[in-house]
């Protein structure tokens, strides 16, 4: 595989860019997560509290202090706090899409070059293929060079290979993210809920 890629083969030099970019969009997304994932437990804790002194300037400082997507999503609620429950909800949900939004941006293309690897490696066996069928239509039956055609077929099984082995692990990975964004997702769903609570009846919710 290594001697078609220094002979600059057009087909496999595609296939290691699009491997290049999944890897490239892959750790810069997974760095985005970590940036936007907090402790929402101790996060909450801190924020009820401040909420229940009816110190809403302090609530929005945490949440900027503290930063992330949940606490991006807090603080557009919090300056909301004096507007009624479907304005607090509605200003929470738009940062929440906006906020989703962040997090999925570029993990479609990892899906993209999960699907088209494999085929960008067919359309290599697929000219391979030609190459070889040609080489023994346009030679003799005593005169057809093994090696070329040899050559031909190899080329062809190796960019299916190359294509498959870029696919894999970029499906792989392209999972990997959507579930750590779902989570998060559910994570901002909860926290949202517990804060309208406190900010519309100004109590601990789990105070019966």
């Amino acid at each position: 595989m290594l001697r078609y890629f220094t002979e600059g083969n057009a087909i496999l030099i595609i296939i290691a860019g699009c491997s290049l970019v999944a890897m490239t969009i892959f750790f810069e997304r997974l760095l985005q997560l970590r940036k936007s994932e907090i402790n929402t437990n101790k996060f909450i804790v801190h924020l009820r509290q401040v909420i229940l002194n009816q110190n809403i300037i302090e609530g929005v400082r945490l949440c900027e202090e503290t930063g992330g997507a949940i606490a991006n999503i807090v603080k557009a609620g919090l300056m909301k706090h004096e507007r009624g429950r479907n304005q607090i909800e509605s200003s929470m949900e738009i940062a929440g899409l906006s906020e989703i939004a962040r997090l999925e941006k570029n993990a479609k293309i990892l899906s993209i070059i999960a699907h088209i690897t494999p085929l960008i490696g067919l359309l290599g066996t697929v000219l391979g293929f030609i190459q070889a069928f040609s080489e023994m239509r346009t030679s003799g039956l005593m005169d057809i060079s093994t090696t070329r055609v040899g050559e031909a077929m190899e080329y062809a099984l190796v960019t299916t290979a190359a294509g498959l082995v870029v696919a894999i692990p970029t499906l792989v990975a392209y999972n990997y993210l959507v579930s750590r964004v779902k989570g998060l997702v559910l994570e901002m769903h909860i926290t949202s809920s517990e804060v309208v609570d406190l900010l519309c009846y100004r109590k601990d919710p789990y105070e019966v």
